[in-house]
């Protein structure tokens, strides 16, 4: 196989922060509506069990609902946290991906992973960097400036073709900075 792009990206907590606030801009309205509707729901339940006297299942509704708020709230802060003090983040690892036809293949230290570009959920495209998720929760950071063969341009081009519908400009970004 041809290598077509290589591009080494060291994770940092700025970068790790740039990419917190694009993940919440594109994200978050999704998460808190389907969080709004869910908790709708169950207290719709607790108030049909409280009007039809079945005290012991609005109790336990009232249960699950305290539970989901706290989950949905509590969780994605564990999970950042746990991120931002992970190994790749504290020490500013570097990371190459290599770009192939098919595939491309992220290497760090001794290890390699190997991701086709159909696996790829979404593309984002920033001022200053790509972000290639792999579902709605995990994403590859991919700098601009990292780009050792090929240029940014033709890289866009390339992941176009290969992803067509999973392709998108950041226009919030963009529109800010001009």
């Amino acid at each position: 196989m041809k290598l077509l792009f290589k591009n080494t990206t060291t994770y940092s907590k700025h970068i790790y922060d740039d990419f917190l606030n694009f993940h919440s801009r594109k994200f978050s309205f999704k998460y808190h509506l389907f969080s709004l509707i869910l908790s709708m729901l169950i207290l719709f339940l607790i108030m049909l069990y409280i009007q039809n006297h079945y005290y012991e299942l609005a109790i336990i509704f009232c249960a699950c609902l305290t539970s989901f708020i706290l989950y949905r709230y509590f969780h994605p802060v564990e999970e950042v946290n746990k991120e931002y003090h992970s190994d790749k983040i504290a020490k500013e690892k570097s990371f190459t991906f290599s770009f192939y036809d098919h595939y491309f293949k992220i290497y760090s230290e001794k290890k390699y992973s190997i991701v086709y570009y159909r696996k790829l959920y979404k593309i984002f495209e920033t001022d200053t960097f790509f972000y290639l998720y792999l579902d709605n929760r995990h994403s590859f950071l991919i700098d601009k400036s990292g780009f050792k063969k090929g240029t940014p341009m033709a890289f866009r081009d390339f992941i176009k073709k290969k992803c067509p519908f999973k392709y998108k400009i950041d226009k919030e970004n963009h529109e800010s900075k001009k």
